[in-house]
This record gives C-alpha cells, structure tokens and sequence, in this order.
C-alpha cells in the first residue's frame, strides 16, 4: 500500500502529527510466491500466491489493533489478512537477509476478476494516486478515517 493511501486510512490525512507516526516503522520488502494483477476496471491490485513470482511492497511495524480495524474495513471483503514471510529491502531494493512474519490482503474474490498483466505500481503513483489519497471531498463524507 503507497504510504499517502496507509496515512489517508488509519489516520484520516496525509500528514499525521509525530505523536501519531512516531511508534510506525515503515520498510520496503519483497513478498516471495505472490503476484499482484490488476482489478478489471478498477484501480486497485490484487495479490494472489504465484510459484516464481515476488511483490515489492513495504513492511509496516507497530500498528495498533484499531490501525489493523481500519485497514480491514478498508480491504473490505474481498480480501482476507492472510500471514506471509516478507524479505526486508534496504532502500537501495536490495535484500538485507532480515525475514518477518507479517499480515497481507490476499485477494479472495476469484481470478475471473483479474486482468492477465501485472498491476504496475508506478502507473498509480503517477496517474491514480492523488484520487486514492488527495484531499477530495469524497473521502469525508463515506468516511472520515479514509475507508473506500
């Protein structure tokens, strides 16, 4: 999840106070045996188990349980928190060879709703992001943590 999008959710803004961010340690990681696709005619991915294939994400440590709550919610149903082994990144992208146990959202909802190629992360930094976590208006009247 880009950082903006994981600040709009458990926060309710882009910018949370120090006191709010400062128990959060954020790190790039690598999801081995994962794939993420596209969504059809959303702009969201999907990450499904995948032999060979690996995910770059980040590894969020020290969310609290209501942090975890709002992070469900927004995953709404059709993905389920699932437990994983993620490689820790430096941020060059180079493994560290630290492992973690860690949660992530495993799409549920059928591979008939998957796009055959990849969901390219960059494409939605540049295109789709300021929609997922700009200040629209949108976001305070369906819910002002920042759920979907």
């Amino acid at each position: 999840m880009a950082t903006p999008v994981l600040y709009r959710v458990i926060y309710g803004t882009l910018t949370p106070e120090s006191w709010q961010n400062s128990s959060l340690r954020v790190r790039p990681a690598l999801l081995p045996s994962y794939c993420r696709y596209h969504v059809r005619n959303v702009d969201y991915p999907a990450i499904v188990p995948e032999a060979g294939k690996s995910v770059r994400g980040t590894c969020v440590e020290g969310l609290t349980r209501m942090d975890i709550w709002r992070l469900d919610t927004f995953e709404g149903t059709e993905y389920a928190r699932t437990m994983v082994r993620v490689k820790i990144l430096d941020k060059k992208g180079n493994e560290t060879g630290e492992e973690k146990e860690a949660a992530t959202y495993e799409w549920t909802a059928g591979r008939g709703n998957l796009e055959d190629r990849e969901w390219d992360f960059g494409h939605f930094a540049r295109e789709k992001l300021s929609g997922w976590a700009g200040n629209a208006k949108e976001y305070e009247e369906v819910d002002g943590l920042g759920g979907r």
